[in-house]
């Protein structure tokens, strides 16, 4: 084996260990354009689930260009704390090419809050290339 081919093959092993690419967004984007192979993180920032607070998807992606939603959350309390927030996104792994919608609705304790000031929806537009 050449030095060249073996430093290429020692690269596409890292690269496959790396994992997927991702691209990360605000659930306020409007629109993303994801690049072949990439998936989708949509980004909800702090919510805390032990008092109530959740995202729900209302609009599954198609599922010829994007993988339904993989729940993702990382807890921000102390080992044996309760109550404290989490990260919490949701990702999309890329299926196809096209462009599809997602939608996603704020619940509180299970339904929408009484209060206007509190109802939070989000639509993003995805284009896989």
């Amino acid at each position: 084996m050449t030095a060249a081919a073996g430093a290429l093959a020692i690269g596409l092993s890292l690269v496959s260990c790396a994992g997927a690419a991702e691209k990360t967004v605000d659930y306020t984007a409007e629109s993303v354009t994801l690049a072949p192979g990439e998936a989708l993180v949509v980004d909800f920032g702090e919510v805390n689930a032990t008092v109530g607070q959740e995202w729900s998807i209302t609009q599954e992606p198609d599922d010829a260009v994007l993988a339904p939603g993989e729940e993702r959350s990382k807890y921000l309390g102390q080992p044996g704390e309760t109550g404290a927030p989490s990260e919490f996104s949701y990702r999309f792994a890329p299926v196809g090419t096209g462009t599809t919608v997602i939608e996603f609705e704020y619940l509180f304790r299970g339904s929408v809050p009484e209060d206007p000031d509190d109802q939070k929806t989000a639509k993003i537009e995805v284009t896989v290339k």
